[in-house]
């Protein structure tokens, strides 16, 4: 029977839960009628994510936490439940340019909010890169969940020798507040609008390439299947996103951002 400290259960009572195995995250999360509980080893990132969400409440759709609690090194996050669907619901990968307006509102929501008095530090790469440090040396970087490119033969030998590429690669930031895995799962809307973001970890100031990297692999790997049991959807090109943002693709950003998230 999995356990919940005495602390959580004097709030969610003896209430069902289910759990949600969406993600790669390696949390546990239970999912209650108004509640969320999160389950995972205490990181640097549980820690952020309890900061961060209380700095962007009011700015933007956010759950609110009602409890984090440590204990044995695991934290235990309860959240109150976003409504609407996650943007990987076939609702939505049935309707393409639906979806990637939503993709698109979703960041420009983000790239409002104004990160000058953000509490997550005032170096983003610096403090990013740091945490990849953390998670090479601790053994967090899951290898199975790579794109099959990064590493052997023509690419790099081992996470550590990619961490070594990264900090001597780095490009100019352009900083916007980012969500820090910008991925479908991770963004719910409801009625056509922007209804929440979970999963806020690795929130904080940093370039908009740090989103629209993750966000474009998402899409492209969610249309074509990738994530649906072989289903393809549609024909995904990244332009079709950087258009309802104005922007253009910038290869190398875009790699970078790319390769820096797989030592998360």
């Amino acid at each position: 029977m999995l356990y919940i400290p005495q602390k959580i259960k004097n709030i969610i009572g003896d209430r069902e839960y289910t759990q949600n195995d969406i993600g790669m995250s390696g949390s546990k999360v239970l999912m209650l009628s108004e509640y969320v509980l999160k389950i995972q080893q205490q990181t640097p990132e549980t820690e952020n994510e309890k900061d961060i969400i209380a700095w962007v409440n009011g700015r933007l759709p956010v759950p609110q936490i009602q409890a984090y609690y440590v204990e044995n090194q695991t934290a235990y996050t309860l959240m109150s439940r976003i409504t609407g669907k996650m943007l990987c619901d076939e609702e939505y990968l049935n309707n393409p340019g639906r979806l990637i307006k939503l993709v698109a509102e979703g960041l420009k929501l983000l790239w409002s909010v104004d990160v000058s008095n953000c509490p997550c530090g005032v170096s983003p790469l610096d403090e990013r890169l740091k945490a990849a440090r953390w998670n090479v040396e601790n053994g967090q970087v899951d290898l199975d969940n790579v794109e099959p490119e990064t590493f052997g033969p023509d690419g790099f030998a081992n996470p550590r020798e990619l961490l070594t590429w990264l900090e001597q690669n780095r490009p100019e930031e352009d900083i916007v507040l980012t969500h820090g895995d910008f991925c479908l799962p991770n963004i719910f809307a409801d009625d056509n609008q922007i209804s929440g973001f979970i999963d806020l970890g690795k929130m904080g100031p940093a370039d908009r390439w740090q989103d629209l990297a993750i966000a474009l692999r998402s899409l492209e790997h969610n249309f074509s299947g990738r994530y649906n049991d072989g289903k393809s959807y549609f024909e995904f090109e990244p332009d079709m996103l950087l258009d309802q943002l104005g922007m253009k693709m910038d290869k190398e950003k875009n790699r970078y951002y790319m390769l820096l998230d797989e030592l998360f």
